[in-house]
């Protein structure tokens, strides 16, 4: 019962760590960590297996487990190379970075987070350290207990900090693998001087300090942590909420909000160039959708996404259709991405993507000097749609897109019954010629452009918006989403820059492009920026409507008719890069301090892409088998070259040579060879436990005596006679010996590195 227990035993302490392992399903957004977790469990137990399978010190099972993790690092998540045509690698990060972006991640993402390749990095370590001590815990120091407890911490770590999906199912699982290793752990060690779950030993004193050690470190640790780590905070993975927030807890948030990003950078005189496009035709380069208009702080718009709301990366590369962008970024203040809407690829690894919007975000801490290139697949123009796809707009909103309706309470009249009476007034009767109707309002009625209001978005800023009539794109575009929404239009509103000034094919944009507008959708043409109700460019300073197709409209007119230029206003204080220094909006419509943004984690391996999990499975377990084929070939060589230089030298060396050899064979074949004993006596000794080599032993004995101890010189014949005796010695000792015991004495690299 106890040989089928300990057979068994290591197969119920993997199946232990991989309950583990799998339970950070419950922290993560998908299970793209499965296989990564699985692969570090049977590594971190085959090593354990190996080393004790051919009785190998701990030094050497630390150096094996570690060369393991190592090439299992860098075959799985290692630099991109190519070799032989075959593209290896699965990131183009560095580990290190990787490292870093995972231990952001658990400070910045509740559950469920992405499941980037710093997290997956990550939980490939901690199963793999986890399953390595618990292995070592086992069958090196023959514990029951202590060796469930690496998997008990990752564990409690994934239930208590993850979500509550498949609760039953981690927890029950845990469980029973729990059980199955104590019990046959138990019976595997009740035959070694145990009795029921202890030893029947007293502790060892030299082990009570560093014990106590230990749990001093872990309590420091877990109070260290525990505020830092995932679910300590209930944020969203994303924030771009307009009031900055208080910063706390782990989400991402804008160190600038969007609405008054876009007020200093028009403000901004010095008008910096912040990035260049290279594309075929204009666009709108979107940096961010604001889709929620909250009630916090007296309502605002906002960009709020969590869990499963947020995907990381996109295909390398778009349709053959899509419209190409090359970016080059320049003194950006924020790690917004702009792109043509809508984005469907990027050559960017690890970038978080809102899947509702398709805001882009990337994954380094600032995007000065970053290059990239986008595939976006735009709406149609003003001039492809036509009379017929505008009344097809009358379908129905779908039920997921009627969120993008929905409006606060408390709402000031004034707004929806403007909205009604517009298209009352213009016979709008289709959601086109309603969004339409609007945006003729603003553009041919009475209102000002002017730069010095401030950049509140809230139900009351824009009834006074609509009274007053004077306000740039954030006042036009948030007046239009609001109506719109009230008319039963889907609309949210987008921040990023006009097309910027066109030279040989290449769009220059500075901070005077920055811009907003809204993005309404319609059925038949999805979402679409053709309604933008702020004035053309050409007839403000900055900041205005530059659709590449826009029709001429008539110039904003004050109350008596004549033309109003344009507002200008000193600019706002900035840090250099057109951003103002530490302000955001709030809900009262004033300017108040925000905090530093914190930095989120993004990345992992690109949906679409053409190599699955498996592929990079399969090349670690291609370099496994390398790494052994190497090792047999090293142990051989060194095997062949030790004993040439033993035969080869003078017959006394020679002769010592063979009885060093015998020495090591019988070591290999786990003969106990005490030192204290003579070598004649050790010959009498020894063919106790193996009798075929009671002669070859005794011969060699005599031999070595008469060499070491006798007045005559050893002859060349007497080394040639003690290495035939040497070897007649191997061929006993693997008498009756099966092929797998045959192979161990081969490989074991015990004898090699034992110095006489």
């Amino acid at each position: 019962m106890a040989s089928r227990a300990r057979f068994f035993a290591p197969f119920a302490l993997a199946a232990l760590t991989a309950a583990a392992g799998l339970s950070l399903g419950r922290v993560f957004a998908s299970d793209r960590f499965v296989v990564p977790v699985l692969v570090a469990v049977v590594l971190a137990h085959a090593s354990g297996a190996l080393a004790r399978r051919f009785s190998w010190p701990t030094w050497a099972l630390v150096l094996l487990q570690v060369g393991v993790l190592a090439l299992f690092v860098v075959v799985v998540f290692g630099q991109q190379f190519t070799a032989f045509g075959i593209t290896l690698g699965g990131s183009v990060h560095t580990i290190p970075d990787q490292l870093e972006r995972g231990l952001d991640l658990l400070r910045s993402a509740p559950p469920p987070a992405p499941v980037t390749d710093g997290a997956l990095l990550l939980a490939a370590l901690a199963t793999f350290v986890v399953g390595a001590v618990a292995d070592a815990l086992a069958f090196r120091r023959q514990t029951v207990l202590a060796a469930t407890a690496p998997a008990l911490v990752l564990f409690v770590w994934a239930v208590t900090l993850g979500t509550s999906a498949d609760r039953m199912l981690t927890v029950v699982g845990f469980a029973v693998a729990a059980a199955v290793f104590v019990l046959l752990q138990n019976l595997a060690v009740l035959d070694r001087g145990r009795s029921w779950l202890v030893s029947r030993e007293a502790p060892r004193r030299h082990w009570l300090a560093p014990a106590a050690a230990l749990i001093a470190i872990a309590l420091a640790v877990g109070v260290v942590l525990a505020p830092i780590l995932p679910g300590a905070g209930a944020d969203p993975v994303l924030d771009f909420a307009n009031n900055g927030g208080d910063g706390a807890g782990g989400s991402y948030r804008t160190g600038v909000a969007p609405f008054v990003d876009v007020s200093a950078k028009l403000n901004d005189t010095s008008d910096p160039e912040l990035f260049t496009v290279t594309a075929d035709h204009a666009d709108y380069w979107r940096v961010a959708a604001l889709d929620q208009f909250s009630s916090a702080s007296g309502g605002q718009w906002t960009l709020r996404a969590e869990g499963d709301e947020v995907e990381v990366g996109l295909p390398q590369h778009g349709p053959d259709d899509a419209f190409h962008q090359a970016y080059a970024i320049g003194p950006m203040g924020e790690r917004w991405l702009p792109a043509a809407y809508r984005p469907v690829a990027i050559d960017l690894d690890d970038t978080l993507v809102v899947r509702s919007s398709s805001t882009l975000v990337a994954d380094t801490d600032s995007i000065e000097g970053l290059r990239y290139e986008v595939d976006s697949i735009t709406p149609p123009t003003a001039s492809e749609i036509s009379p017929a796809m505008q009344s097809a707009t009358a379908t129905p909103v779908p039920d997921e897109l009627t969120a993008f309706t929905e409006l606060p309470d408390g709402m000031p009249d004034v707004i929806a019954t403007t909205a009604n009476e517009i298209v009352t007034a213009a016979g709008a009767t289709t959601p086109y010629a309603q969004a339409a109707a609007l945006r003729d309002w603003f553009r041919k009625g009475d209102f000002a452009y002017d730069l010095t209001v401030d950049p509140a978005d809230t139900p009351d800023a824009i009834a006074q918006f609509l009274e007053h009539k004077r306000g740039f794109c954030v006042q036009f575009s948030t007046a239009f989403a609001v109506m719109a929404r009230s008319l039963g239009i889907p609309t949210r509103v987008a921040v990023g820059f006009t097309p910027g000034d066109e030279v040989d094919g290449v769009f220059h944009v500075s901070a005077h492009d920055a811009h907003a507008w809204p993005e309404v959708w319609l059925a038949g043409i999805g979402w679409t920026h053709l309604f933008d109700p702020t004035p053309p460019a050409s007839d403000v300073a900055d900041g205005g409507s530059a659709l590449p197709d826009e029709a001429q409209v008539v110039p904003p007119a004050n109350a008596s008719g004549g033309t109003l230029p344009a507002t200008t206003v000193p600019p706002a204080q900035s840090d250099g890069t057109g951003n103002p220094t530490g302000t955001a909006a709030t809900g009262t419509g004033t300017v108040a301090p925000t905090p530093a943004p914190v930095t989120p984690e993004v990345t992992t391996e690109q949906p679409g892409s053409s190599r699955s999990p498996w592929f990079a499975v399969l090349l670690l377990l291609l370099a496994i088998v390398a790494v052994f084929v190497a090792y047999v070939v090293a142990v051989a060589v060194v095997g062949a070259r030790r004993r040439s230089h033993r035969r080869d030298g003078a017959p006394t060396d020679a002769v010592q040579g063979a009885w060093d050899d015998a020495l090591d064979q019988l070591r290999l074949a786990r003969v106990a060879t005490d030192p204290a004993l003579t070598p004649l006596e050790l010959a009498r000794v020894v063919p106790e436990r193996t009798p075929a080599a009671e002669q070859p032993l005794r011969d060699l004995a005599r031999q070595y005596t008469a060499a070491r101890y006798s007045a005559a010189v050893p002859t060349p014949d007497d080394a040639t006679r003690a290495w035939e005796s040497a070897d007649a010695l191997a061929a006993a000792l693997d008498t009756d010996v099966g092929w797998r015991e045959r192979l161990r004495r081969r490989l074991d690299p015990g004898a090699l590195t034992r110095v006489r």
